[in-house]
């Protein structure tokens, strides 16, 4: 990956500079790519993001025409730019089609032709004209929309392939959902999402939930499926590893949702109305149930609202702590820096470096700090050694009710434990998210198995506290931080 600035030419003594750069760094010299906002606010990707979404306009499809929509109070994610997707990783994991032989089981042989019952030819024949039909129907609606159809998409999961053209020739709606599936954002409006997928399904609502990654190892089908499996998804997941469908839309943001059907200024396919972040789900569902009453569902025995509760935030004067990456590219993005130290920046990517952590009081806010021996990798910083004392570690201070991290799995798929501990001390199960478990001595953990999101901290009322995670492991691998404010909520 190219960089704004050559780090590795920098002299490790020099901090002064090394200050500068990271100071030039959170002005924006380094645009490589955009923070994930908190809660309280969203941020639109870097201008190279901007380009590269009006450039996919010109060859993948048409791009949202309609008035770009405020994201709301909750949290959303933005991502890093297209240029920075790992190229050939997604060649290591495409899968060749098999080869066929024989005759394709959608094209019967003559044989077969002439052994079937006359009225099954006809069936058959009746249902080839109108799949024809439909195609012929989609295409004329794509000819004249306003919005982009899916493109360039890598698999699906949970179903059977679909346009939104096809499906609104069906006389259906769609609601189209970007996730990726460690967002805790897009994690928090699932059970909505589920809900409205039961009680809509039946009435003409089709949900599509474009699953485009923000790591590399989110774009395993295995991961997605698995993330599928543990929230209850029953509608169909379009794979967009190569953000295609994310451009052709211009979208910015996780989650993001676009309601597609007719529109008031005649087309057959547009934009009716959109939400980026969390919230707002009882307008969503208003525009839901208006969007199927005007393609002449009838949703006269169809009760308004699901048996989902909307969490509640915790009020307060104080912002909650944002988003924290572990990974080269994010620290040295628009967003960053991340790392609050200066070595970080001055060691490079690579490099498996010795950390000195900086006193408890000297900590900031939105940064975090790392003791022992580490390696700064492209998406995450990995521990760069084994221990027997739990000496290595990663501290920072939160703002907020819950904490979350991202880790991936061990290499060899052996599980490997991360000890938790708050203002020095080991959790209760008065402070403890749904992960953590302990062992004999008492010692609050999480068992790593899996390349996911794990729950760390749940506090009974929002507070600052000290974060703290050590692993013996050379396995642990630290992507991201999240965190939130809601009562009774993640």
């Amino acid at each position: 990956m190219a960089h704004a600035l050559h780090w590795r030419s920098v002299h490790l003594g020099a901090a002064a500079l090394a200050r500068g750069v990271i100071l030039s760094m959170a002005l924006g010299v380094g645009l490589l790519t955009a923070c994930a906002p908190n809660e309280d606010r969203a941020q639109p990707e870097p201008p190279d993001m901007l380009r590269s979404a009006q450039q996919t306009q010109q060859t993948d499809a048409q791009a949202v025409t309609t008035p770009t929509a405020q994201a709301s109070q909750a949290s959303t994610h933005s991502p890093p730019p297209a240029s920075a997707q790992p190229q050939q990783a997604r060649a290591r994991q495409a899968t060749p089609a098999p080869a066929t032989t024989g005759v394709s089981a959608s094209e019967p042989n003559q044989a077969q032709s002439n052994q079937a019952n006359p009225a099954d030819q006809a069936n058959q024949q009746d249902q080839a004209n109108k799949r024809g039909e439909l195609r012929t129907q989609a295409e004329e609606i794509r000819a004249a929309a306003t919005v982009a159809d899916l493109t360039g998409l890598t698999g699906w999961l949970n179903g059977e392939e679909t346009s939104i053209a096809l499906e609104l020739a069906q006389g259906n709606v769609v609601l189209v959902d970007f996730w990726t599936y460690t967002c805790i954002n897009c994690i928090r409006t699932l059970p909505f999402l589920t809900a409205w997928d039961e009680q809509y399904r039946e009435h003409g609502l089709v949900i599509l939930g474009v699953h485009t990654p923000e790591f590399e190892f989110e774009q395993l089908p295995a991961n997605i499926a698995a993330a599928i499996a543990e929230h209850g998804i029953a509608y169909r997941v379009p794979i967009d590893n190569d953000y295609r469908t994310w451009r052709a839309f211009q979208n910015r943001f996780w989650p993001a949702k676009y309601l597609i059907g007719p529109t008031d200024d005649g087309s057959p396919m547009g934009v009716r109305y959109q939400h980026f972040g969390e919230g707002r789900y009882q307008e969503t569902e208003r525009e839901i149930r208006a969007a199927l009453e005007a393609v002449g569902r009838d949703l006269s025995d169809v009760p308004f609202g699901v048996d989902v509760s909307p969490p509640t935030r915790e009020q307060t004067s104080q912002r909650q702590t944002r988003e924290l990456y572990a990974g080269w590219r994010r620290n040295t993005g628009a967003g960053g820096p991340y790392a609050g130290q200066e070595a970080y920046f001055l060691t490079g990517p690579d490099i498996p470096t010795r950390y000195r952590d900086v006193e408890t009081r000297q900590r900031q806010h939105n940064l975090w700090y790392i003791e022992g021996l580490w390696t700064i990798e492209s998406e995450a910083i990995v521990h760069a050694r084994e221990t027997t004392d739990l000496e290595d570690y990663i501290a920072l201070l939160m703002r907020g009710r819950t904490a979350n991290v991202v880790l991936t799995a061990a290499a060899d798929g052996e599980p490997y434990e991360v000890y938790v501990q708050l203002d020095g001390q080991w959790l209760d199960p008065n402070t403890a998210g749904a992960h953590i478990r302990w062992d004999a001595r008492g010692r609050s953990y999480i068992r790593v198995t899996k390349n996911d999101l794990y729950r760390l901290i749940f506090l009974p009322e929002w507070s600052e506290r000290e974060l703290r995670l050590s692993s013996n492991s050379d396995q642990f691998r630290i992507f991201a931080f999240t965190f939130g404010s809601y009562i009774g909520g993640e």
